[in-house]
């Protein structure tokens, strides 16, 4: 979700900077992540745009499986943040949720529980849960949660200043972010031979990125890539503006709400930075929610074919 809200919505932007990780999360993180992203639930679920939507984001495959595991992130998660170091990431969330009901319903489906350092690691030999002080719960491969755990007994866990850095530059009101260093986010991660090919033309060139997403009435995203050099700045842009360019001219003519989403999007270089940024009115975010139930509808039978 927070990768389509990025590349598909973005009211305007306040001059307030600077956004903050949360003092319970720094503990767990180590210093030598390459990709930080965060979420503010509570702050997005008070908005007037999320809550003329919520009853749309009622769709049967959540409904299913917060029922099985016994944890809605729509009512149980505050927030969250999730980090990648290149080989495996790892989602921390904080919330309301009864721990032991979620580790009873996942053992009854199966999950195995295993201890490392005094605490309870719900899952198999590969991922698990653990819920840790503070209400916060984490999740990943049984190695990334030895790691965080260390972390924090050790007191080495922080944001590392690079990452902090670029979350300083970002509006205070985002509640959807993303920052990295080292390249382009999860780049490595398998993908698409589509969308593989189109990004090996310019992850090359890009040393980090800032993203930050705001809803309030509408949506407004902001992004800044950071290039090696001021000639690999101008790839990147061309790149984007021709894939821009390819995204309109496959947009069918009767398909208005969607050419006016590419059209609000706008990129300019400057040096060796290249910037997005779009503005999505009430309208146009509301008709592009709206398509969130169906989304949801086909994912479920995809699954279920699958099964």
């Amino acid at each position: 979700m927070l990768c389509a809200s990025v590349v598909s919505t973005a009211c305007s932007r306040s001059q307030t900077t600077g956004i903050s990780v949360d003092n319970a999360f720094r503990p767990l993180i180590s210093p030598d992540i390459r990709v930080l992203a965060g979420f503010d639930l509570d702050r997005l679920k008070a908005t007037p745009l999320y809550q003329r939507h919520q009853q749309e984001l009622s769709f049967p495959l959540l409904n299913a499986s917060s029922e099985r595991v016994g944890l809605d992130p729509r009512r149980d998660i505050s927030k969250g943040i999730v980090t990648w170091n290149g080989r495996s990431s790892l989602l921390l969330v904080r919330g309301p949720f009864r721990s032991d009901s979620v580790q009873n319903k996942l053992v009854s489906l199966g999950a195995k529980r295993t201890t490392y350092r005094s605490h309870t690691l719900i899952g198999n030999d590969g991922e698990a849960l653990v819920f840790l002080k503070g209400g916060i719960a984490a999740a990943g491969s049984t190695s990334a949660l030895h790691s965080a755990i260390d972390l924090d007994s050790q007191g080495t866990g922080e944001v590392p200043e690079e990452l902090a850095e670029r979350l300083r530059s970002l509006p205070k009101e985002d509640q959807i972010w993303i920052v990295s260093r080292g390249g382009l986010p999860f780049a490595e991660v398998p993908m698409r031979s589509d969308i593989a090919s189109a990004l090996s033309n310019i992850v090359q060139f890009i040393r980090g990125t800032t993203v930050g997403l705001a809803a309030a009435g509408g949506m407004s995203l902001q992004a800044e890539l950071t290039c090696i050099s001021e000639d690999g700045a101008k790839r990147v842009r061309d790149a984007l503006k021709g894939g821009l360019g390819l995204a309109r001219l496959s947009t069918k003519d009767n398909e208005l709400d969607m050419l006016r989403l590419w059209d609000a999007f706008q990129i300019e270089q400057d040096g060796a930075l290249v910037h997005v940024k779009a503005n999505l009115s009430d309208d146009l975010a509301d008709k592009l929610l709206a398509r969130i139930p169906r989304l949801g509808t086909r994912a479920g039978q995809a699954i279920e074919r699958a099964q």
